[in-house]
């Protein structure tokens, strides 16, 4: 109980901060979609919450393994709330300058990419190796609580309230993480003098952790139509309305929180076959889900992608923390951060244009059978 109290306290307030960053963040998307309804204003409001936290992930990793992890976080959150707090006083004002509002996504993104592989190095710190999937997995849940609360908070909230309010939303749940997180103990590491490419090296020779990297970065290429284009294929397939597109959103979302409690619950006892097994699921549904034309058949397949979604993300994070040197653990954290943001891009160059040449669901099954191999391969060469 002692592991489960003082993990809460460390991840509950930075699960409710992003409950709050991702309220605020639907309401900007949706603010700047009803009033552009341009497709270039989205990308540059994507690449906006999408490049800063990358480039800011190696900095954060840096801090966390020069005993700064609690400093790092705080400063996330502070950025956080300074972002919303400006972003308040200009939609209250009627003064939506797009270059101001991009800008603060910027702001935000650059707070998660602070944020991600400090809370993430802390957490071996903080258990013991036995008790770390089950951290990990509380942490996946906490974070699917908060992703499948937001949307329909978000659009609850305004539609009573002002956009402006959400930022003030926002800035609350991350001042209420910053009270919460300055009296906890965050063990620090100790001083690091390894340079990030020493870092790199360290993992290209170490070879369970090169092993890792690869598979992880190839396994999220293969599940990329999964990740992004489900809405695509129940609008192509199903006749898709918006109704349908909750339904879907909302049965990935509850399959993910009910996978995050079972691993917070009971743990991973095989975490080596629990990685390949969970691609190898997640690679079959993803077939399926291409292969039927009954929704409900399809919202059955999605939910069980939702359900292994934490058991992968558990197992891989597992995995590197146990195999990794601590002193540089804030940056191994970071590198996974980065090859995570840029694997399901990345497949999507190729999946996304290739659904405007083959039929949409010969996408999928072709990407999902495709990652039921690599799983299958890599399982030989992991547990063997």
């Amino acid at each position: 109980m002692y592991f489960v109290g003082r993990i809460l306290l460390f991840l509950l307030p930075q699960a409710l901060s992003l409950l709050g960053s991702s309220i605020a963040q639907f309401g900007i998307v949706w603010a700047l979609t009803d009033r552009y309804s341009s497709g270039t204003i989205l990308l540059l409001s994507s690449l906006a919450l999408f490049l800063p936290q990358i480039a800011l992930s190696l900095i954060s990793g840096k801090l966390s393994d020069t005993k700064r992890r609690k400093a790092t976080i705080i400063l996330s959150d502070s950025l956080s709330a300074f972002a919303a707090v400006v972003l308040f006083f200009f939609f209250r004002g009627g003064r939506e300058n797009l270059f101001v509002v991009v800008s603060l996504l910027a702001v935000r993104s650059a707070a998660n990419g602070l944020q991600t592989p400090a809370v993430e190095s802390a957490l071996p710190a903080m258990v013991s190796r036995d008790n770390l999937e089950r951290a990990n997995g509380l942490k996946g849940l906490l974070s699917s609580v908060a992703m499948l609360l937001a949307p329909a908070l978000a659009g609850f909230l305004l539609g009573f309230l002002p956009l402006s309010s959400l930022m003030i939303l926002d800035g609350v749940t991350a001042i209420i993480a910053i009270a919460f997180l300055i009296p906890l103990d965050v063990p620090e590491s100790g001083d690091s003098v390894d340079s990030p490419i020493s870092v790199v090296r360290y993992i290209r020779t170490e070879k369970t952790l090169r092993k890792l990297f690869i598979f992880h970065f190839i396994s999220l290429f293969l599940i990329s139509p999964g990740a992004a284009l489900t809405p695509l294929l129940v609008s192509r397939i199903y006749g898709g309305n918006p109704s349908m597109f909750s339904i879907s959103e909302f049965a990935y979302s509850a399959g993910m929180v009910a996978g995050g409690a079972f691993i917070s619950s009971f743990g991973l006892k095989h975490t080596k076959k629990a990685l390949p097994f969970s691609l190898a699921i997640y690679g079959s549904m993803l077939a399926l889900m291409g292969a039927v034309k009954a929704f409900p058949l399809y919202i059955i397949f999605n939910a069980t992608i939702g359900i292994v979604s934490p058991l992968y993300t558990a197992s891989i994070a597992t995995s590197v923390q146990k195999s990794c040197r601590i002193d540089i653990m804030g940056r191994a954290m970071a590198i996974l951060s980065i090859l995570t943001s840029l694997a399901i891009p990345a497949g999507l160059l190729i999946s996304a244009p290739l659904c405007d040449v083959i039929e949409l669901r010969s996408v999928f099954i072709l990407f999902g059978l495709l990652a039921v191999l690599h799983s299958l391969l890599f399982s030989r060469r992991w547990i063997c």
